[in-house]
């Protein structure tokens, strides 16, 4: 832990708020752990961020590359080859499969919007932006969808680190742990498919 206060201490103690917003920007971490990271005093002392200012800066930085994500996916969605259409368009294919049989666009939206307001890894803008831009889905309408999902995600993790001030430094660890454990789960399942597929 002390490597980890040393690191944004050393670079990033006079802009805490560029600090938050890379890391808000940085996939599968987002607001799960930009949010913690920007209120924790521990940290930062006395240049910690309110509550707001954290929830701000965190959905800016989340939503900031959701647009071009979405974009991107459209552009090259069916002329991918080889390695990304088997091991990554699959996956998020199939997520937007689901949204896709949705049988009105409110019901598309909102599941969209479900999926990127849980605060958990693997959902979130990045993802949600991949899925939208694989799907027929209006690219507008979709962005802002995100956007509610993000509000709705960014709000509940500072709410959580608001009740649990004095434990924000556990709340940023266990959030850590939780995204390195999903990722080895993930990882383990992808590897356990192919293998059953061989």
């Amino acid at each position: 832990m002390d490597s980890i206060i040393n690191f944004f201490t050393d670079n990033f103690e006079n802009c805490v708020w560029l600090a938050v917003m890379l890391i808000a920007i940085f996939p599968t971490l987002e607001s799960k752990i930009a949010i913690p990271l920007a209120m924790n005093g521990a940290i930062w002392g006395s240049n910690a961020l309110s509550p707001i200012s954290a929830l701000a800066l965190s959905l800016v930085g989340s939503l900031l590359p959701s647009y071009l994500i979405m974009i991107i996916a459209r552009k090259i969605k069916g002329k991918t080859t080889g390695f990304l259409t088997s091991r990554f368009f699959n996956r998020y294919n199939a997520k937007s499969s689901l949204i896709e049989n949705k049988t009105s666009n409110f019901k598309k939206y909102l599941a969209l919007a479900g999926f990127v307001a849980v605060p958990l890894p693997l959902t979130g803008v990045w993802t949600g932006s991949l899925i939208a831009g694989l799907s027929s889905l209006n690219l507008n309408y979709s962005f802002l969808t995100i956007a509610i999902g993000t509000l709705i995600s960014t709000s509940a993790i500072t709410l959580l680190c608001t009740i649990f001030t004095n434990s924000i430094s556990y709340i940023l660890i266990i959030s850590f742990i939780i995204i390195i454990a999903f990722l080895f789960i993930d990882l383990f399942i992808s590897m356990f498919r192919k293998t059953r597929t061989i």
